[in-house]
């Protein structure tokens, strides 16, 4: 095993930074940011490849962290303890951050009763990782999400995941035609495919609507709402019931309520896990 020692702010320290922090540089790079215990046995368990690790003293790492060293990757870097502070976002630091290669998306629909889920447009990291974690744990089979949105390979949306991001297939559609392309290519496979979407103004309340079959559930964006190309294509609109003094749900918590609905119609038995 081989550990660099990095004592100052020095190009592969930049590199790190650049990736945590710069969207294009992560395109380019074609890596990402991870940190968390959770995250980064996810990462592992689901087949992303480690590029390099970084922590701040190997000797007084736990067993876990040096198992992932020893185990797991050939470009170690052991930190001083003020460049590990800054590299985490932890606020007791992290004794171990990942930089992970991406991995190519297999864009398969396994069940023969998909729940397909499509944000438009989603523009706050937190709410996108905590939706991506809601999607894992109500069964849903792909995310989808268009438009001028966050970078799901954020690392603020990886971290706010808590591992899920790992599990959860998802698809950037660049334009309302590919979203058209995909709907038409689903519906060849899923004929019955109803796309319901989302609004505020809806008359139809959620419990009243039919989510047992094939469906593609359409969420928009956290202010603007879901674009009115969208409702055009829509078989239904459905709305969550609330009190009349809540104008909106927080959208994260919107679509947690949609697809636990969607569940619960569907009566899904939820595994237990250790």
């Amino acid at each position: 095993m081989r550990i660099l020692k990095i004592s100052k702010e020095n190009g592969i320290f930049q590199q790190i930074l650049s990736i945590k922090e710069n969207r294009n540089k992560r395109k380019v790079l074609n890596k990402i940011f991870v940190e968390g215990v959770q995250n980064i046995n996810d990462a592992l368990n689901n087949g992303w490849e480690i590029d390099s690790l970084f922590f701040a003293d190997f000797n007084n790492l736990s067993g876990w962290a040096k198992n992932i060293v020893n185990n797991y990757s050939t470009n170690n870097y052991e930190l001083t303890l003020p460049l590990m502070k800054k590299l985490s976002d932890k606020t007791d630091t992290s004794e171990l951050v990942a930089i992970f290669k991406m991995k190519e998306q297999e864009i398969t629909i396994k069940s023969e009763n998909p729940i397909l889920l499509f944000l438009d447009r989603p523009s706050k990291k937190g709410n996108f990782g905590n939706i991506l974690r809601s999607a894992d744990a109500f069964n849903v089979d792909l995310v989808l999400y268009s438009g001028h949105s966050v970078d799901i390979y954020d690392h603020e949306v990886i971290s706010a995941s808590m591992g899920s991001f790992f599990k959860i297939p998802f698809k950037f559609l660049s334009s309302n035609l590919e979203f058209e392309n995909f709907i038409e290519n689903a519906k060849m496979r899923f004929p019955n495919l109803k796309i319901v979407a989302t609004s505020l103004q809806a008359e139809k309340s959620i419990d009243k609507e039919n989510f047992t079959g094939p469906i593609i559930l359409l969420m928009g964006n956290e202010r603007a709402g879901l674009g009115k190309h969208y409702y055009e294509l829509a078989d239904s609109v459905v709305k969550i019931d609330m009190n009349e003094n809540i104008d909106s749900l927080n959208l994260a918590c919107a679509t947690s309520v949609f697809l636990y609905e969607i569940n619960r119609q569907r009566g899904y038995k939820y595994e237990k896990r250790n």
